[in-house]
């Protein structure tokens, strides 16, 4: 080992940066293998295999975003121990882009999630970023 370098720590990426890079790398493979493998996606007698590793992976890179903004204010401000509050809102917003998102996914279709990968990914991130915002409406009126 290098004299030099004796009491340094080597940089390594935060668990929630890995979570969100990590799980939208693999929603979006997913999303392109579930689109090779064709139809039916999400239905109540069939699902795409890689339908369910969109839902799962999606769901790890949102639940990582405010445990990332923590990270990074407190980086920014080290007085600080925590920055929830503001994580929390800043999730918020993430979480209200994607139901967007969603939303329009599902609109642009004839919502039909079993046959179209539009309707089945939009329903996916709708369902998810609901359970998000009921999740930080809980948080809100629990004062």
């Amino acid at each position: 080992m290098d004299p030099e370098r004796v009491g340094q720590v080597e940089p390594v990426a935060a668990w929630p940066t890995v979570g969100i890079v990590g799980g939208s790398a693999v929603a979006i493979v997913s999303i392109a293998l579930a689109a090779v493998a064709g139809s039916p996606y999400l239905s109540f007698s069939s699902l795409n295999p890689w339908i369910a590793v969109f839902a799962v992976s999606s769901f790890v890179a949102l639940f990582a975003v405010p445990f990332a903004i923590n990270e990074r204010i407190v980086a920014r401000d080290p007085e600080r121990a925590e920055a929830w509050e503001r994580a929390m809102i800043v999730w918020g917003a993430v979480a209200l882009a994607a139901l967007a998102l969603g939303a329009v996914l599902i609109l642009g279709g004839g919502f039909s999630p079993g046959d179209s990968l539009a309707d089945a990914t939009g329903l996916l991130i709708v369902i998810e970023t609901g359970m998000v915002l009921v999740v930080l409406l809980g948080w809100l009126l629990s004062g």
